[in-house]
């Protein structure tokens, strides 16, 4: 039963769990799993202390879940260590470790035992064997061929889930020459001739039975070479048990905290283990990057987040090192974000790395963008729409001069060109003009807070539904759905805040001259549309006079002035 108090934090929308204590550590198994954050994680693509991922990963699956989790914290108190201490780094554990992973370094040099020597000896002697050996001196290097391509072709061979018992479909069959992807050409032939020839003898191709046959084939060797004896074990068991101590509680609680509640990602000041740096791209900085290992495949799950996603390819072109990395926006605008714009990412080790963007999951990351957003695609339409009537306009009018100027001997074809673009400039004009009369014929008897209610009114139509519908997408983006991509088990959905998205995405600030200039601009063009409304009322209101003041005078032939009739 758990007596113990725990504490809560309201963040990014989530109640979470807090550690402050040693006392929150070790009474973690007692906390109702549905509050973990994390259930599951994998050893890679992290930015922690690896060696201490190996050792707490001890059914070697390279993942963490959560019993390995509370067997960390279980070897700590086995120990009697005090689990406060984990709350404070120990600058004497770090030198303690320094010496211990010297002593490790240290201990291939130290003459084994005698038992250690006889056990090493039959061992060796046991390699010879002819089933153990099967490829005789060169059996190391058939089976470094077997494991390079071992993935792929588990793959091929793999049956698909729903196959019926008894089926019509032929048996798959490799070819081992020919119709091969060329990323694994070299790989497959180099395997052919390693283990397939002295197993099977020659084939052009293998039959999943053959498979089979060349995996059991050198099923002792790999017995074999997993039972080699340590040397020096107990002196390496004990050293391993004293890394293993210091290595836990170096790092034990930071990995709690990317685990349990990750604290470390909603923090304004620190960085979670699975963010791998910042990208800069298009005036912004984003820190929330994550390692991928396959765009596609990391894409179809990601898309799930809402979040606007941008997948990119770095490279050191110096050190001929690629690796490719997903980035959330969650910020500013996307509309400049590009498959082919280029940015710079930086790793949390200082080194900078060319990134071009690959694919862009579009979606909406601000209240500003959806706001400007149907205006932005109206803007586009109209663009779009006057576009295709002007070239209409222009070829039909320069269709017609190219005929007048066939029909006399004077006419060009500069001068034909000239006079279609002369025509659809005027056309384009006197579109603007019919637009300018239906507007002032809108406006005309309004006052001119009246026009100022309409424009509002105009506004509010077209944007606040983008802007309401944008709200409630923004508020169900979940990072937990990108995590899962990259191979965690999030347990409960990841939200963020408005603040803590401008916390991932930090967009360049304009100085406060450029604001200033922008709402006078603004105020400007207000200004002049609202004296524009009153002067034309006041217009109407000069010619609505009795039309006796209106008259006008004529000339007779004899110059004598007459009143109009």
């Amino acid at each position: 039963m758990d007596t113990h108090i725990w504490k809560w934090s309201h963040t990014g929308r989530l109640q979470q769990v807090k550690l402050e204590s040693g006392a929150d550590i070790a009474n973690l198994a007692h906390l109702d799993r549905k509050h973990w954050l994390a259930i599951s994680m994998p050893t890679t693509g992290v930015r922690f202390d690896l060696r201490m991922l190996e050792l707490m990963d001890t059914d070697g699956d390279k993942r963490i879940r959560t019993p390995e989790v509370l067997a960390a914290i279980e070897f700590l108190k086995a120990k009697d260590v005090n689990l406060d201490e984990l709350f404070t780094k120990s600058a004497d554990d770090e030198r303690k470790l320094a010496d211990v992973l010297a002593r490790q370094a240290d201990l291939a040099k130290v003459e084994p035992s005698a038992a250690d020597k006889k056990a090493l000896a039959d061992w060796e002697a046991a390699g010879q064997a002819p089933e153990v050996a099967v490829c005789g001196a060169a059996t190391a290097d058939a089976e470094a061929a077997l494991a390079a391509v071992e993935p792929v072709v588990d793959a091929f061979f793999l049956p698909p889930e729903d196959m019926p018992l008894v089926t019509e479909e032929p048996d798959k069959v490799l070819p081992l020459a020919t119709h091969l992807n060329p990323k694994h050409l070299e790989a497959i032939r180099t395997f052919a001739e390693k283990c397939v020839t002295p197993v099977l003898g020659a084939q052009t191709e293998l039959s999943r039975l053959g498979y089979k046959k060349v995996k059991a084939a050198f099923a002792p060797y790999r017995a074999w070479v997993a039972a080699k004896p340590v040397m020096n074990a107990g002196v390496k068991g004990a050293l391993d048990d004293e890394e293993r101590l210091l290595r836990y509680k170096l790092g034990l609680r930071e990995l709690l905290e990317n685990y349990v509640n990750m604290a470390r990602l909603y923090s304004e000041t620190d960085l979670a283990i699975f963010q791998t740096g910042t990208l800069r791209i298009d005036a912004k900085e984003m820190n929330l990057c994550f390692h991928v290992e396959s765009e596609a495949a990391h894409a179809a799950l990601a898309e799930k987040s809402k979040c606007c996603l941008l997948y990119l390819k770095l490279a050191r072109p110096a050190e001929g090192a690629t690796r490719f990395l997903c980035a959330v926006v969650t910020a500013g605008t996307v509309g400049q974000l590009y498959a082919g714009r280029n940015g710079v990412f930086y790793d949390r080790d200082g080194k900078d790395w060319e990134a071009v963007v690959t694919k862009v999951v579009e979606s909406q990351v601000s209240l500003a963008e959806a706001f400007w957003s149907p205006w932005r695609k109206l803007g586009e339409g109209i663009a779009a729409s006057v576009k295709k009537f002007l070239g209409d306009k222009q070829a039909a009018a320069q269709k017609n001069v190219e005929s007048a100027a066939q029909a006399t001997a004077g006419g060009s074809a500069g001068g034909a060109a000239m006079a279609s673009s002369v025509a659809a400039i005027g056309i384009g004009v006197g579109m603007m003009g019919t637009a300018v009369a239906a507007i002032a014929a809108s406006v005309k008897g309004m006052a001119w807070w009246q026009v100022l209610v309409a424009i509002a009114a105009v506004v509010l139509v077209v944007s606040l539904p983008s802007v309401i519908l944008t709200w409630f997408k923004l508020r169900q983006r979940d990072l937990g759905a990108i995590l899962n991509a990259s191979g965690w088990a999030i347990n409960r959905p990841m939200r963020f805040t408005v603040q803590r998205a401008r916390g991932f995405t930090k967009c360049a600030r304009h100085p406060c001259c450029c604001r200033l200039l922008a709402v006078l601009a603004a105020a400007l063009v207000l200004a002049a549309l609202v004296w524009t409304c009153v002067a034309r009322c006041c217009c109407e209101a000069t010619c609505a006079e009795p039309e006796a003041t209106c008259e006008v005078t004529e000339v007779a032939a004899d110059g004598a002035a007459q009143p109009a009739n």
